[in-house]
């Protein structure tokens, strides 16, 4: 038998596809906060889940990207901390402004990370959108005399 083959799945009649080991990658993600996220990633963990769970389509398969945007939040605040208390350049003994700070980074990498997960995870108003579908209108067909005459079209 080939080593290199996939593990088996187990599709139910609902949709779920289980693996071997018992998880089930489309069960809801969890709500509690996961116990290795730092304090403001808990606090934003517990303030998003409700709203996530309004919406439906986040999966336990998401949980790992909204760690990552729940830490990266966490990491923002503390950078926004440190800009506050040390200023967004390191400076010389004179004063004069050298490089940008480490918090200025991290803050502008916090930022794009969190925009990129958000994007992903559907928490801007666009994305919103795409996970809406709206269904066509039922229009009714009214007989026609046109009809028997077949112009090849429908009308």
């Amino acid at each position: 038998m080939d080593s290199k083959k996939k593990a088996l799945k187990v599709i139910t009649n609902d949709k779920k596809i289980t693996k071997m080991n018992g998880t089930v990658d489309l069960d809801d993600i969890q709500i509690t906060p996961p116990a290795h996220l730092l304090k403001n990633a808990q606090a934003l963990w517990r303030i998003l889940i409700p709203e996530i769970k309004k919406m439906g389509y986040l999966k336990r398969v998401d949980q790992s990207n909204l760690e990552l945007y729940c830490t990266y939040y966490a990491l923002y605040l503390d950078a926004e901390d440190e800009l506050r208390d040390n200023g967004a350049y390191l400076r010389s003994k004179t004063g004069k402004p050298l490089n940008k700070a480490p918090q200025a980074i991290q803050l502008n990498d916090c930022v794009r990370n969190m925009k990129s997960l958000g994007y992903e995870m559907g928490f801007s108003f666009d994305a919103g959108l795409r996970q809406l579908t709206i269904a066509k209108p039922h229009e009714k067909k009214t007989k026609t005399p046109l009809k028997e005459v077949k112009f090849g079209a429908d009308v």
